[in-house]
């Protein structure tokens, strides 16, 4: 277990997933700004792995030394000083045209919409977390 205030707030993995989210909506808008361009190829990082990483963190209770949760080398995420960096990979989930793209604006929409979603909803377990320890600090609900 975490000591202190990761052991007892899930703050610190809304935190990292809510960067996790914002970089990747990045990700995502560029693909589909990119859909056409001759020669480009969709690229994404799996929300899944991320979810088996932060995960796997939590569980090895392995902190960054500024309160927040420090992931392994082979996570498709690296958080530092530098910001949010992301390692993604080729989709290769469509065919591959005559122009060398190989994106579908309907697949990248649906991927910018789910992650859309889940930002909305971490976002709004982080707002419920601060109003609790709002409402502890002034003793009143």
């Amino acid at each position: 277990m975490i000591d202190g205030v990761l052991g007892s707030s899930s703050l610190p993995a809304l935190e990292r997933s809510l960067q996790f989210m914002s970089a990747r909506q990045k990700l995502l808008a560029a693909n589909l700004a990119n859909a056409e361009t001759p020669g480009y190829r969709a690229v994404d990082v799996d929300p899944a792995e991320f979810q088996a990483s932060l995960r796997e963190a939590l569980d090895e209770g392995r902190t960054d030394g500024q309160g927040g949760i420090a992931f392994d080398d082979a996570a498709p995420v690296a958080f530092g000083p530098r910001g949010t960096e992301l390692r993604p990979e080729f989709l290769g989930d469509n065919i591959l045209f005559h122009d060398g793209t190989d994106g579908s604006v309907e697949r990248a929409m649906q991927r910018i919409s789910e992650n859309t979603y889940a930002f909305r909803m971490a976002a709004q377990l982080m707002r419920s977390q601060f109003e609790m320890i709002n409402a502890a600090i002034r003793e009143r609900p």
